[in-house]
């Protein structure tokens, strides 16, 4: 069936502003849309009205002259952590398949069916918060499919993937999606541009501003999506150039015989890395390798075999740091402590100033990522790419020495993550050293002094053997 929206209306709760002032739109039965938009612009919260997640299951004040929408559509979502209901793969994917009434003993040869498609080779009773967070997305796809949707909901189904595993998942639904409707939002384009029938383009205000084919949008209005950091195949053109960079002589971190493993499994192994003042490195692997566990390991948040030295003092525990290196993980939620945007980002400064002080300092950083409006909402209020700016900007305020990222650039547009990026150079530059997940080609040929790729189960720079 087609989708119809007409004047819809919406506003959180605690906002100021609605989100949505008469907004409509129709998509066509089997149609396949690329929304796409600013961060904040309301791309996630349409898709989730059009799912009838909203008012049905997330309850948000709405109205509209007219809505008719599936009663079988099939989400992805940005965090797939909210996506599943069971503690393993097994019964997650079980669940799915005892709603279509499917007889247990056909479920067995579905779950591999499904699992190989999305190309995630795992036990099916390995327990789901075990799985990285590209694995959980590669499950989340999976059990969009088994629900034969006649209509999906794709909310950045492939951002914590690897360029060979996004395409590969691209591939997949392609091949199932001739009669569906498929509603994406997605910051990674360069696989799906032109594929889509029509891209759908919203403004920062929550307006529907242009509505295409995916050649006229390219050919007649780059400059539109430009000016709203709208990513497009020709979005890297324009980015950010920066000098060389020349990392300082004093070694500020040094991993020495580290093997990290997950439950009894050898993950990866470090034999010796020196990290030096002001680099910037990127942690590079496929998805399920072990960039995460590195990260963690370093910050004494799991345990591993070997030792870890900064400025050659032995870490125990995350506390020996004394504050100098921050991690910043993929779900940046888990690392908010206070009920307000402003207050998340002047709580440090409050250390070394008076509470006024202290407010103009975090506004002026606010202002720089584009935050400033959000200044009076809960942090769990924003949007995905929102709290990914915010936990960048509230690390830094934390004056490290060394920032731990995994995969910074998230759910951020084209604008900001040029923003991110010249901050990221000025950092580096100012002696702070950077170590960054992200599978982002782009970047990672772009802007490091350092390539470190873990192959296999060892970790390597790329163009030498080991490290």
């Amino acid at each position: 069936m087609s989708i119809i929206i007409e004047n819809l209306r919406l506003k959180y709760p605690d906002a100021k502003e609605k989100i949505f002032d008469d907004l409509s739109i129709k998509i066509e039965q089997n149609e396949k849309i690329l929304l796409v938009g600013p961060s904040g612009s309301g791309k996630s919260t349409l898709l989730n009205v059009m799912g009838k997640l909203i008012p049905k299951v997330i309850d948000i004040p709405m109205k509209s002259e007219v809505l008719e929408t599936t009663d079988n559509g099939a989400f992805v979502f940005q965090d797939p952590d909210s996506q599943f209901t069971m503690p393993t793969i097994a019964e997650e994917l079980a669940f799915i398949l005892e709603n279509r009434q499917i007889p247990r003993e056909e479920m067995d040869e579905q779950f591999e069916a499904v699992l190989r498609t999305v190309g995630l080779d795992v036990d099916l009773n390995m327990r789901i918060h075990q799985l990285s967070g590209g694995m959980k997305q590669k499950l989340a796809i999976a059990s969009t499919l088994l629900q034969q949707a006649d209509t999906l909901f794709l909310d950045e189904p492939t951002s914590m993937l690897d360029a060979q595993s996004a395409r590969h998942l691209w591939d997949t639904i392609v091949n199932v999606w001739q009669d569906k409707t498929v509603i994406i939002v997605e910051h990674r384009v360069e696989f799906i541009w032109d594929i889509v029938d029509r891209i759908v383009m919203m403004n920062h205000n929550g307006e529907i501003i242009y509505t295409g084919t995916p050649e006229e949008t390219l050919n007649k209005h780059v400059n539109l999506l430009d000016e709203f950091g709208i990513w497009h195949p020709k979005s890297w053109e324009k980015a950010p150039v920066f000098n060389e960079i020349k990392a300082q002589s004093e070694t500020v971190l040094t991993i020495e015989d580290m093997i990290v493993t997950r439950g009894k499994q050898h993950i990866v192994s470090i034999d010796q890395l020196n990290i030096n003042t002001g680099e910037w490195i990127t942690l590079e692997g496929e998805n399920g390798s072990g960039k995460t566990s590195i990260l963690l390991a370093l910050m004494k948040l799991i345990k591993h075999e070997g030792e870890v030295y900064y400025k050659e003092r032995l870490i125990r525990k995350t506390k020996d740091y004394r504050g100098k290196v921050f991690p910043v993980f993929q779900n940046p939620e888990l690392q908010f402590m206070t009920n307000n945007v402003l207050h998340e980002v002047s709580i440090n400064f409050e250390r070394t100033h008076d509470e006024s002080e202290a407010k103009r300092i975090g506004m002026e950083l606010l202002e720089r990522f584009g935050l400033a409006h959000l200044k009076e909402l809960h942090p769990l209020e924003i949007s995905v790419g929102q709290k990914r700016r915010l936990s960048v900007t509230t690390a830094i305020t934390q004056t490290p020495e060394i920032i731990l990222f995994d995969e910074p650039t998230f759910g951020l547009d084209r604008n900001n993550t040029f923003k991110l990026l010249q901050l990221f150079d000025e950092l580096v530059r100012s002696g702070i050293t950077i170590i960054m997940i992200t599978h982002d080609e782009e970047i990672k040929n772009r802007y490091p002094s350092r390539r470190l790729f873990i192959d296999g189960k060892s970790l390597i720079e790329v163009g030498e053997n080991h490290v």
